[in-house]
């Protein structure tokens, strides 16, 4: 009886210690990262003066909270960055979040060629204004360039392929 009492005090106390302490959500690495992410902006913006002068307006009640918060913020920062596991899973989330925004791009970019080298949709999109459609043809080009260098990047672009498929096998899946 002893034993199972111990046990499920055991089992609640690590469930609590799951939840972060009094937080409601569970902690995961992603949010562990995001959080030293946000760690090391508050401790980045306390340590440039022209920024901070920036955001508080020159406020010198709030220049002096947010370096006191940035203070408390580099000592729970320096204890998470002595977490090696910690900061190299955050190393491979910030890389995936990485190729998923430059595959967003390149669809945007390829969106943006395609429409300049439609000319009804391009005419419908500018209202037939000559002015724009020149500028909308400049950015076209522009993205071109850009594009073409994303495409160069083999590794980019199979890893592009992979998160598509895997949306559209998830798509198939829900129906």
């Amino acid at each position: 009886m002893q034993f199972s009492s111990l046990f499920v005090s055991l089992l609640l106390s690590t469930a609590v210690v799951a939840k972060g302490g009094n937080k409601t959500k569970a902690v995961t690495d992603k949010s562990l990262c995001k959080e030293m992410a946000q760690l090391t902006k508050l401790v980045s913006l306390a340590g440039n003066e022209t920024k901070l002068a920036d955001k508080t307006k020159n406020n010198a009640t709030k220049i002096a909270s947010i370096q006191a918060k940035a203070s408390e913020a580099a000592t729970q920062l320096s204890t998470m960055e002595s977490n090696a596991t910690l900061v190299s899973t955050c190393a491979v989330i910030s890389a995936a979040e990485a190729t998923k925004d430059d595959c967003k791009t390149m669809s945007k970019l390829q969106k943006l060629i395609a429409t300049a080298s439609n000319e009804t949709k391009l005419a419908e999109k500018t209202k037939n204004n000559a002015t724009k459609i020149a500028s909308f043809k400049e950015k076209a080009t522009a993205a071109q360039t850009e594009l073409d260098t994303m495409m160069a990047n083999t590794t980019l672009v199979d890893a592009c392929a992979a998160i598509t498929s895997a949306k559209e096998a998830s798509k198939a899946g829900m129906f």
